[in-house]
């Protein structure tokens, strides 16, 4: 009953996401503008409708995860199945891979920022939006854990849902597409194969079952779309102030005005 709740509070909260999403799009879409700030608000509406449109793959993700999760044992595409078909194919596969690539794409990104590729934020916000990121995957992959107690298929310990090694590895993924996709698509398409393969191989080293790893992709992508969209861009601007001196009839004084 516990999961059932939590997962109907996981879907309300990808939902909420998505009309955050839809909300901003629309007070976008129905300014009326002038003609020499067109072209600078028909920038951001297609970045609004590009928004909407990333909610759609973590939302299907976590969908496709709870199906999986809840379907009879017996059924083929049912959690079990899946583990089985898997272990039968890899026989006895083990690797720890997968401790490092969860943190190969955050590494690149960095990496290039540092070499000095021009990516969407500056250094100083760019490290705040990771922060935020890793805070919120965080919050909501322990409380998870700790309150759903689903057995991981190895009987190792009952902390299986969600996966937080392709939670972290999504969110390293989606941090370096934010990013970097204006810069080359293949560096976005290198860093989801390494979150893919992340998630894949905690599934060969029978550590998690398939809809672990589907919920936990969905929730790092979700985090780090849910921090660009709220972020500002405040830190590391420095206030502007200026001191004129102003005369009148019968005397002067000073005019001091700042923007922040």
């Amino acid at each position: 009953m516990v999961r059932i709740l939590f997962c109907m509070l996981l879907m309300i909260y990808f939902g909420s996401v998505s009309a955050q999403n839809m909300a901003y799009c629309s007070q976008v879409s129905y300014q009326f503008i002038s003609a020499d700030t067109a072209k600078v608000v028909g920038k951001t509406s297609i970045r609004s409708n590009s928004l909407l449109k990333s909610a759609v793959v973590p939302f299907s993700l976590v969908t496709a995860g709870l199906i999986v999760e809840f379907l009879p044992s017996h059924t083929v595409f049912s959690k079990e199945r899946i583990q089985q078909h898997v272990q039968n194919k890899m026989n006895g596969f083990e690797t720890n891979a997968d401790n490092y690539l969860q943190f190969v794409p955050l590494a690149a990104m960095y990496g290039f920022k540092l070499a000095g590729m021009k990516s969407r934020s500056d250094l100083l916000n760019l490290t705040i939006i990771t922060v935020k990121s890793e805070l919120l995957v965080s919050a909501i992959v322990y409380s998870m854990k700790h309150i759903i107690h689903d057995p991981r298929p190895d009987g190792s310990s009952d902390n299986t849902m969600p996966s937080g090694h392709t939670a972290q590895a999504f969110v390293s993924a989606t941090l370096l597409d934010m990013e970097y996709r204006e810069y080359s698509p293949w560096i976005s398409v290198g860093g989801y194969l390494c979150a893919t393969a992340t998630g894949f191989f905690r599934v060969a080293n029978n550590r998690h079952w398939a809809s672990d790893v589907l919920i936990g992709a969905g929730i790092g992508i979700t985090s780090v779309k849910l921090v660009y969209l709220t972020h500002r861009y405040k830190w590391g601007k420095m206030p502007s102030a200026v001191l004129v001196p102003v005369l009148y009839q019968r005397g002067g004084g000073v005019a001091f005005a700042m923007t922040l």
